[in-house]
Order: C-alpha cells, then structure tokens, then sequence
C-alpha cells in the first residue's frame, strides 16, 4: 500500500473506531440483562405491571434505574377482606433505621415463625429485635406471616429473616428465607425480602403476594402466585436501583 493510501486509509479509521465507541458503548449498556427486571413483553405481564405501577410506585427517585423505574410505596391501608393481626416495617430516617410493631401474632404463629428462624440459625440467646407480620386472607385462606431478626452492633448488622404461607391445616410452606449472617450495615452483601400486599394483580380472583427485594441500593417489586402450598414468581421488575 502506498504512503498516500495509508494514511487515507488511517483518517477514515479513527473517525470509524470513535463512532463505533459512540454507538457500542450506550448499546451494550443497555443490552445488559438484570436479573431482577426481566423483559416484560406478553399481555399477561403487562397487565401485572400495570397493576403494581398504579397500586404501588410513587415517582421515581434519582438514579440509575429503568426508564420505567419508581419508589416503592406500601399501601396505607390493605384490603378489608384482609385481616393484619401484625405489621412491622421499617423505613430509613434522619440518617437511622426506624422501625415500627403494630399488633401481634398467636402463640402458636409465634412460636411457628421463631423456630423457622432457629432452623435458619438464629442462636436462642440472640439479643436483637424480631418483627412479625401476620395477614390473613378471607378469600385465598391462608395467612402470610413473617418474621425479621435485626441487631445492630457499630457498622455490623446480624440478620435472619423468613416468609412462610399458613394454609387452613396449618401447614407450614417457606416462601422466603435468609439465613442468619452477619453484614455491613451500611453496604450489606444480603438480598433480603419484604411482605407489600397482597392482592388479585391479575383480576381473576386469585390472590397473589408482593413482595420488595431489597439487594443494597437495589429495589425491585416481585409477584408470586400460591397454589396448593407451592409458589411461582409471575412478575418480578421495577422499583429503583441507585
């Protein structure tokens, strides 16, 4: 190749590689795929998604989120065929983790809901702080019930969580479950869950549980149906990530 051709050749690929950054850059960024937020592009999902945007998004905080990203908002009030014997939530003001009981379990789902937590590793002296929630639907018959362990030492935070589906004979079906471990309160390497609702997201009469994922700056909303003791995740996406 001649001098002349060369350095042609070389003005024409520099100008080719600088567009080809231009346009792979934002291109495999947005290629990459989240675990959380799976492409949602069948009738029935959008219907889902829908739902849960109009029930349980508020705007969508600053961020690095999806377009159709959103703040996730616990509903002030649960349907009236729910039945909350407990509630407990917690939520990050003025620089602290500030968490609130409403009402208590049974016995029977207290104790139920504890020894989960021992099988998780829970140590029988542990001296933090366990929440519980309790719903119980009319129509699906069966209570969700949950319960979170939480003790703060400095910057360590020492977990363990379960969510568990009580059916009519009491039996006992584990939804959710994070085994007892200790992680940096500020940065915690834990994806833990949270009860939402529960509700008929699909508007066939069934009840289905939305749940919050929480994955350390990372919020995601995910549906789970329940038949016959077992459960399938119908929807999982929006929410916010920072």
């Amino acid at each position: 190749m001649s001098d002349t051709n060369a350095s042609t050749a070389k003005r024409l690929l520099i100008p080719a590689m600088m567009l080809g950054l231009m346009i792979g850059g934002p291109v495999k960024g947005q290629g990459e795929k989240d675990p959380h937020r799976p492409a949602c592009t069948s009738a029935r999902c959008r219907k889902i998604k829908s739902f849960l945007k109009a029930h349980y998004c508020s705007k969508s905080p600053a961020g690095n989120g999806p377009d159709d990203g959103c703040e996730i908002r616990r509903p002030k009030e649960h349907a009236t065929e729910i039945k909350v014997s407990a509630d407990f939530h917690c939520e990050w003001m003025d620089g602290g983790r500030k968490c609130q009981q409403h009402g208590q379990p049974s016995s029977e789902v207290r104790n139920t809901l504890i020894g989960e937590l021992r099988k998780l590793g829970l140590p029988s002296k542990a001296t933090g702080q366990i929440g519980f929630t309790v719903w119980e639907s009319a129509v699906a018959g069966w209570s969700l019930a949950a319960a979170t362990y939480n003790h703060l030492a400095g910057a360590d935070m020492t977990l363990c969580s379960v969510i568990v589906i009580i059916d009519q004979s009491s039996h006992v079906h584990v939804l959710r479950k994070v085994r007892f471990q200790k992680t940096n309160v500020d940065a915690p390497m834990v994806t833990t869950w949270f009860p939402i609702d529960l509700a008929d997201v699909q508007g066939n009469g069934h009840i289905e549980i939305i749940l919050e994922g929480d994955a350390y700056e990372n919020h995601w909303l995910e549906v789970d149906a329940v038949q016959d003791g077992s459960f399938q995740t119908i929807f999982s996406g929006l929410g916010y990530f920072l």
